[in-house]
């Protein structure tokens, strides 16, 4: 068991589902902060291993720690961020490859529990989502407001955004006068006909919360709608339209009391670190500090930081080829 978890009232009505591709430490911190504040909560946790990984890391040292609580399973595609291909939703092995789509279809609990692989926990965060929200379908950070005209106009907010319905040249007109910043990909998401919800509104996925008896019917394999890791405009933009197409709602809920995305890096997000050694250097090494320091793991458990490919491409070079 481990420190700060408890099993008394445990309801286990909860999985987790978590894709990872690569920072095994900020892997680790992100899964042992969530069990040590929302271990009551949680039964499974999904541990999907990407096929392609940025370095040669090991998360053995995660799988020890957590034992049988993880399902392990590494996708068939590598999809990264690319587009979906609708056409091949009813592929198997194409669609289970999908972001968090394995744990989806094999998760049987209430709730599924979505998080990134970069989150540090300071709270019962599950506990939090499960006590708010109500009938909806989903609970968590709703809209990419940030990049939404309507926001920069300041005409919709993320409580707002189900009763915000403006027409079709409404929507031109803001992304006329507040250019978003993914310029034409914008407007092609933008439908005539039911310009609504806007193409920026989504449930955030790096930390959210949804109801499967509201939303495992209405999605592929079962139902029509997108996977909820299908990347629209953005991930889960198409399955969030879908959703709200149906009737259901979703609860906006700031949750920067009980954890924050991206915490081991100095950008806004975890995505740029994939593209930058020093970003993803520095957020390992604070968080395998983060682990002994905060998470009682034993510092001779853990594995050295990995070299750069460059730093091994450099010891080839000196050694000789």
């Amino acid at each position: 068991m481990l420190a700060g978890e408890t099993n008394i009232g445990r309801m286990a009505n909860v999985d987790v589902a978590i894709n990872v591709y690569g920072k095994p430490f900020q892997t680790a911190v992100t899964l042992l902060s969530l069990l040590k504040h929302s271990g009551r909560h949680i039964n499974k946790i999904y541990f999907v291993v990407e096929p392609k990984q940025p370095r040669e890391e090991s998360f053995q040292f995660l799988y020890d720690a957590l034992g049988d609580r993880l399902v392990k399973h590494t996708p068939s595609h590598w999809l990264w961020v690319n587009p979906t291909n609708a056409a091949s939703y009813r592929d198997d092995e194409y669609r289970r490859s999908i972001r968090y789509q394995f744990a989806w279809e094999t998760s049987t609990t209430d709730y599924l529990y979505i998080t990134h692989n970069d989150v540090l926990y300071t709270g019962d965060i599950v506990g939090a989502f499960l006590e708010n929200i109500g009938d909806c379908v989903g609970i968590g950070l709703v809209g990419q407001c940030w990049n939404c005209p309507a926001h920069m106009g300041k005409t919709c907010e993320r409580d707002q955004y189900f009763h915000y319905r403006p027409t079709y040249s409404e929507v031109l007109d803001l992304a006329r006068r507040h250019p978003p910043p993914r310029g034409a990909h914008y407007s092609t998401y933008i439908t005539e006909t039911n310009p609504w919800p806007l193409p920026e509104c989504r449930l955030n996925e790096w930390a959210a919360l949804i109801d499967m008896r509201l939303a495992k019917p209405l999605t592929v394999p079962i139902g029509d709608a997108a996977p909820f890791g299908a990347m629209g405009l953005d991930v889960g933009t198409e399955w969030f339209r879908a959703m709200s197409l149906h009737g259901l709602r979703f609860q906006n809920y700031v949750f920067d009391h009980l954890g924050k995305h991206g915490w081991a890096t100095i950008e806004p997000n975890g995505h740029s670190a994939n593209f930058d050694d020093d970003l993803y250097d520095r957020g390992e090494r604070l968080a395998r500090a983060m682990l002994i320091r905060e998470l009682g793991i034993r510092a001779e458990l853990l594995p050295r930081l990995a070299a750069r490919p460059w730093r091994r491409l450099l010891k080839v070079f000196r050694d000789g080829l």
